[in-house]
């Protein structure tokens, strides 16, 4: 399986082009939403789509500084940028990364990374870093695909609109069962009339 474009919709369900063993080139909308591992797999390039596209909340910072911003305050990379689809190259050996940026008045913009070779680009310091993380994605995309590894939809169930299903009966009593027949005519007991038997000649 060789992945050309991942992408994670708004809906979070993955829209995959790949190609096949047979050299099939296969475009898949999936339907079911992605399991938080893919999400979390996408959510790793955030640093490297900052990184690669100077953004100001990765000025002055390594990778490893960048990763370590997940989950605190406004001001990180993962609170201004998401990561919505990869774009992979002839072999999978070129990468680009592709995501939204939330400005501060609210907008939000889409930012394009450069085409980046994951075997000899020397423009970027954390190559085998990226490679890992690409890896990690593609791993994911293949359970999405081939194991149905799917996230599960969320819902509430509100207990109060079904009512209490002990409402008025209290300890000790015996439930009263009720059963209804519902058929044809009752069936006639007795013997069946005999037909008379024609003489024999």
């Amino acid at each position: 399986m060789e992945f050309r474009k991942i992408q994670l919709t708004k809906q979070n369900t993955l829209t995959v082009v790949y190609r096949n063993g047979d050299s099939d080139t296969i475009t898949m909308a999936g339907a079911n939403i992605v399991h938080r591992d893919l999400k979390s797999a996408m959510r790793a390039l955030i640093p490297h789509l900052a990184l690669l596209t100077d953004q100001r909340e990765a000025m002055g910072f390594t990778l490893n500084e960048l990763l370590a911003q997940d989950g605190t305050d406004e001001k990180s990379v993962y609170h201004r940028l998401s990561v919505s689809d990869v774009t992979l190259g002839e072999s999978e050996v070129e990468v680009s990364i592709s995501g939204t940026r939330i400005l501060s008045r609210g907008d939000v913009v889409k930012v394009d990374g450069p085409k980046l070779s994951l075997t000899d680009d020397d423009k970027y310091d954390y190559l085998g870093d990226l490679q890992l993380a690409i890896d990690n994605l593609k791993y994911e995309v293949k359970l999405y695909i081939e194991e149905r590894k799917w996230g599960l939809k969320e819902g509430t169930l509100n207990f109060g609109e079904a009512g209490d299903p002990f409402d008025g009966v209290q300890p000790g009593d015996v439930p009263k069962v009720t059963v209804d027949v519902t058929g044809g005519e009752p069936k006639k007991k007795g013997r069946k009339k005999k037909e008379p038997q024609p003489e024999a000649a």
